[in-house]
Protein backbone atom coordinates (compact mmCIF):
# COMPACT_ATOMS: atom_id res chain seq x y z
CA UNK A 1 0.00 0.00 0.00
CA UNK A 2 2.79 2.49 0.85
CA UNK A 3 4.49 1.82 -2.46
CA UNK A 4 1.34 2.74 -4.41
CA UNK A 5 1.04 5.99 -2.48
CA UNK A 6 4.66 6.96 -3.27
CA UNK A 7 4.15 6.19 -6.96
CA UNK A 8 0.94 8.24 -7.10
CA UNK A 9 2.52 11.17 -5.25
CA UNK A 10 5.61 11.07 -7.49
CA UNK A 11 3.50 10.92 -10.65
CA UNK A 12 1.32 13.83 -9.49
CA UNK A 13 4.41 15.91 -8.70
CA UNK A 14 5.91 15.16 -12.13
CA UNK A 15 2.70 16.14 -13.92
CA UNK A 16 2.44 19.35 -11.91
CA UNK A 17 6.06 20.28 -12.63
CA UNK A 18 5.66 19.64 -16.38
CA UNK A 19 3.02 22.37 -16.59
CA UNK A 20 5.16 24.98 -14.85
CA UNK A 21 7.71 25.59 -17.62
CA UNK A 22 5.43 27.71 -19.80
CA UNK A 23 6.66 31.31 -20.24
CA UNK A 24 3.20 32.82 -19.76
CA UNK A 25 0.31 30.49 -18.99
CA UNK A 26 -2.40 32.93 -20.10
CA UNK A 27 -0.67 34.30 -23.19
CA UNK A 28 -0.69 32.96 -26.73
CA UNK A 29 2.33 31.93 -28.76
CA UNK A 30 2.58 33.42 -32.25
CA UNK A 31 2.59 30.67 -34.86
CA UNK A 32 4.11 33.07 -37.42
CA UNK A 33 5.57 36.57 -37.54
CA UNK A 34 2.73 38.71 -36.17
CA UNK A 35 1.89 42.43 -36.04
CA UNK A 36 -0.20 43.74 -33.13
CA UNK A 37 -1.42 47.26 -32.51
CA UNK A 38 -0.25 49.17 -29.44
CA UNK A 39 -0.82 52.54 -27.86
CA UNK A 40 2.15 54.85 -27.33
CA UNK A 41 2.63 53.40 -23.83
CA UNK A 42 3.31 49.95 -25.35
CA UNK A 43 0.04 48.29 -24.34
CA UNK A 44 -1.80 46.12 -26.84
CA UNK A 45 -5.04 47.53 -28.28
CA UNK A 46 -7.45 46.34 -30.99
CA UNK A 47 -5.83 46.11 -34.44
CA UNK A 48 -8.62 48.31 -35.83
CA UNK A 49 -6.90 51.25 -34.12
CA UNK A 50 -3.88 50.84 -36.43
CA UNK A 51 -5.59 49.75 -39.66
CA UNK A 52 -5.53 53.31 -41.04
CA UNK A 53 -1.75 53.10 -41.09
CA UNK A 54 0.21 51.04 -43.60
CA UNK A 55 0.85 47.50 -42.33
CA UNK A 56 4.40 47.74 -43.67
CA UNK A 57 5.51 49.87 -40.77
CA UNK A 58 4.87 52.89 -38.63
CA UNK A 59 4.77 56.37 -40.04
CA UNK A 60 5.50 59.49 -38.10
CA UNK A 61 2.27 61.31 -37.48
CA UNK A 62 -0.39 62.24 -35.01
CA UNK A 63 -1.75 58.72 -34.53
CA UNK A 64 -1.51 57.54 -30.92
CA UNK A 65 -1.29 53.91 -32.13
CA UNK A 66 1.66 51.97 -33.53
CA UNK A 67 2.20 48.53 -35.06
CA UNK A 68 4.44 46.27 -32.97
CA UNK A 69 6.11 43.36 -34.74
CA UNK A 70 6.56 40.01 -33.01
CA UNK A 71 8.60 37.10 -34.34
CA UNK A 72 7.20 33.59 -34.52
CA UNK A 73 7.05 31.91 -31.08
CA UNK A 74 6.74 35.25 -29.26
CA UNK A 75 4.00 35.68 -26.66
CA UNK A 76 0.94 37.61 -27.91
CA UNK A 77 -0.43 39.47 -24.88
CA UNK A 78 -4.14 40.13 -24.22
CA UNK A 79 -5.52 43.65 -24.79
CA UNK A 80 -4.27 46.17 -22.25
CA UNK A 81 -1.09 44.17 -21.49
CA UNK A 82 2.38 45.44 -22.34
CA UNK A 83 3.98 43.97 -25.47
CA UNK A 84 7.52 42.62 -25.27
CA UNK A 85 9.98 40.56 -27.28
CA UNK A 86 9.50 42.39 -30.57
CA UNK A 87 10.11 45.74 -32.19
CA UNK A 88 8.30 48.78 -33.54
CA UNK A 89 10.48 48.40 -36.64
CA UNK A 90 9.58 45.72 -39.13
CA UNK A 91 12.38 43.23 -39.81
CA UNK A 92 13.48 43.41 -43.47
CA UNK A 93 12.25 40.59 -45.68
CA UNK A 94 9.62 39.29 -43.25
CA UNK A 95 5.93 38.95 -43.91
CA UNK A 96 3.70 39.69 -40.91
CA UNK A 97 0.17 38.50 -40.27
CA UNK A 98 -2.39 39.69 -37.76
CA UNK A 99 -2.94 38.09 -34.38
CA UNK A 100 -5.57 35.31 -34.35
CA UNK A 101 -9.08 36.27 -33.23
CA UNK A 102 -8.72 34.01 -30.19
CA UNK A 103 -6.20 36.51 -28.78
CA UNK A 104 -8.63 39.44 -29.03
CA UNK A 105 -9.52 39.44 -25.33
CA UNK A 106 -8.58 41.34 -22.22
CA UNK A 107 -7.26 39.57 -19.16
CA UNK A 108 -10.40 40.65 -17.28
CA UNK A 109 -12.54 39.31 -20.14
CA UNK A 110 -10.78 35.98 -20.03
CA UNK A 111 -11.22 35.74 -16.27
CA UNK A 112 -14.80 36.98 -16.04
CA UNK A 113 -16.27 34.20 -18.16
CA UNK A 114 -18.08 31.70 -15.97
CA UNK A 115 -18.09 31.58 -12.21
CA UNK A 116 -20.75 32.57 -9.74
CA UNK A 117 -22.01 35.80 -8.31
CA UNK A 118 -24.55 38.37 -9.39
CA UNK A 119 -24.56 37.04 -12.96
CA UNK A 120 -25.25 33.45 -11.88
CA UNK A 121 -29.00 33.94 -12.01
CA UNK A 122 -28.88 34.59 -15.77
CA UNK A 123 -26.43 31.77 -16.55
CA UNK A 124 -27.22 30.14 -19.86
CA UNK A 125 -29.82 32.68 -20.90
CA UNK A 126 -29.89 35.98 -22.69
CA UNK A 127 -31.16 39.17 -21.14
CA UNK A 128 -34.22 40.67 -22.73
Amino acid sequence: MKRDLRLTTGLAAALLASGCDRPQADGWTAQRDTAVCTDRAGNRVADDQCRRQAHAGNHAGASPFLWYFLARSAIIPPYGERVAGGSYNRAPGRSYGFAPRATNVTRAGAISRGGFGASARSFGGARA
